[in-house]
C-alpha cells in the first residue's frame, strides 16, 4: 500500500512542475513551483528520516545515492527560484527540464528497488512509518472542524 502512495506523490509532484513549466511560455506560475517544492521538501523528508532508515540495512549504498539524489534535486528548486528572481526565463525553463529528467531517473530507482524493499516489511512495520507522518503532519493555518465552520 505504501508503494502505491508515494508512488502516486511522485506523480502528483511531476505533475506541478510540468505545469510550472508551461507557464514559462506565458506568465510563470511561481506558486505552483512552490507547492511543488513544498511537496517534494515533505516527500524527501519522510523518505530520509522514516523510510530510509527502515530499509537502510543492506541497501546503503542505494540509499547514499538517493539521498545525493534529493540534494541535487533540492539546488535545482533553488536555481529556477533564483533563475526567476533574475526574470531568467530561459535559464528557469533549462533547470525545470533539467529537474523533471533527474526525477525521472529518481523516481524510478525508488519505486522499482526501495519501495520495493518497503513492501517486504511486516503490515506492522508499515503501519508505523505511516503513523510517523501522520505524527509529523499539521493542519493548514486557520483551519478549524467541519462543525466550528461558518
Amino acid at each position: 500500500m505504501l508503494y502505491s502512495v508515494l508512488s502516486k506523490d511522485h506523480k502528483r509532484i511531476d505533475n506541478q512542475i510540468v505545469s510550472f513549466l508551461d507557464s514559462l511560455n506565458d506568465s510563470p506560475n511561481t506558486n505552483t513551483l512552490m507547492t511543488a517544492f513544498g511537496a517534494i521538501k515533505n516527500h524527501i523528508f519522510w523518505e530520509e528520516e522514516y523510510l530510509f532508515p527502515a530499509v537502510e540495512n543492506g541497501n546503503e549504498t542505494m540509499v547514499k545515492g538517493l539521498e545525493a539524489e534529493h540534494g541535487a534535486i533540492w539546488k535545482l528548486f533553488d536555481s529556477i527560484s533564483d533563475d526567476l528572481g533574475k526574470n531568467d526565463l530561459k535559464e528557469a525553463k533549462n533547470r525545470t527540464e533539467a529537474l523533471l529528467g533527474v526525477l525521472k531517473g529518481h523516481n524510478s530507482s525508488e519505486e522499482n528497488y526501495i519501495y520495493r524493499e518497503m513492501d517486504k516489511l511486516s503490515t506492522d512495520q508499515q503501519a508505523e512509518l505511516l503513523l510517523r507522518q501522520v505524527e509529523s503532519s499539521s493542519a493548514p493555518k486557520n483551519w478549524i472542524c467541519k462543525v466550528l465552520r461558518k
